[in-house]
């Protein structure tokens, strides 16, 4: 079975961190104290953390930083992603502009890459038009938007399947 490079990224309190560790038994990460006083900690280089599905599939997650002076990691470790997974802080409207540019980027360097946006933390907000969100971020119909609480195991499996599911029909089912 195929290892498939999976790269978590997203702007700055996404989630990101939280998404790896939910799914991954054993992670290494790389975190600092944070400025903002929103998080205390915040990831300066990447999460890690590698998972086993049911059907022997084998997912190597790639967390990135989410402030905007460690950008250059998110472009170093998408380089031979099969897939992203696109957080978004529904819960912090302020984060949204952030999103769109970087998503807006991702989308731009890599437009081929299979991919799903999450709409995170969507326990404390509920998202009622999907819609909105999808026409502010600019999401191409053919991409996922789903809702996500990245501290759920059972909610954040069913988004990396979904992704996994769509990375292995861009590469032929392998």
């Amino acid at each position: 079975m195929k290892a498939y490079k999976i790269v978590v990224t997203g702007p700055f309190n996404a989630g990101k961190t939280t998404f790896v560790k939910t799914l991954c038994s054993r992670t290494m990460g790389s975190e600092a104290a944070s400025l903002d006083p929103r998080k205390p900690t915040t990831t300066v280089a990447l999460d890690f953390g590698i998972l086993k599905l049911d059907d022997g599939t084998t997912v190597k997650l790639f967390g990135t930083p989410g402030q905007e002076r460690f950008y250059f990691m998110v472009r170093s470790l998408s380089i031979g992603m099969d897939g992203y997974v696109f957080l978004v802080d529904l819960s912090d409207p302020d984060s949204l502009p952030k999103a769109k540019l970087m998503y807006s980027m991702l989308r731009s360097e890599f437009s081929e890459v299979a991919h799903v946006v999450a709409a995170n933390k969507h326990d404390k907000v509920k998202l009622n038009n999907v819609d909105h969100l999808r026409n502010f971020l600019n999401i191409p119909r053919e991409y996922p938007l789903v809702p996500l609480v990245a501290y759920d195991y059972e909610i954040s499996l069913n988004v990396l399947k979904i992704l996994v599911s769509m990375v292995k029909d861009s590469h032929g089912g392998d």
